[in-house]
């Protein structure tokens, strides 16, 4: 019985880590992991300033507290992710989806967010001041300001 439960216990624990350890080894020693599985990874606190993410599955992914400064987040899939008082300030967004994503208190001064996807994102308390927003798609979007913008549904 006991083996059953901590055989079972292993399995649980397997699919909830759903990133590759190589990509996760990779992203460690370079800074660099091109459409790498990294969805699940727990992130929270650390330095990715100029990390190069593009292409990426970072979904579900925790980045809370972390700097990604200057970071090249192109083409990211960010679905879910908690990004909550992450810097993201001069990073590259474009076409990132970050659905359903946790951006609260979040520092995204002078991003680059060229068709960047916020549906049902949070952005309460974020700083978008500076950023550049052609085609960002705001739908269901908690602004800044608490307000919510259903621009593009």
């Amino acid at each position: 019985m006991k083996l059953a439960v901590l055989l079972l216990g292993t399995l649980i624990s397997s699919d909830t880590l759903a990133y590759e350890q190589a990509d996760l080894d990779k992203l460690m020693t370079t800074h660099q992991c091109n459409r790498c599985d990294l969805s699940n990874a727990d992130f929270s606190k650390q330095n990715f300033n100029h990390a190069d993410f593009s292409s990426a599955n970072l979904k579900k992914a925790n980045f809370t507290h972390a700097k990604l400064r200057g970071a090249w987040l192109a083409h990211t899939k960010l679905q879910n992710a908690n990004l909550e008082s992450s810097v993201l300030r001069r990073s590259i967004l474009d076409y990132a989806q970050l659905q359903n994503a946790n951006l609260r208190h979040a520092d995204l001064r002078k991003a680059q967010l060229i068709f960047t996807n916020f549906t049902n994102a949070d952005l309460t308390d974020a700083d978008l001041s500076g950023s550049r927003q052609n085609g960002t798609v705001f739908c269901n979007t908690i602004m800044p300001d608490g307000s919510v913008n259903n621009k593009n549904c």
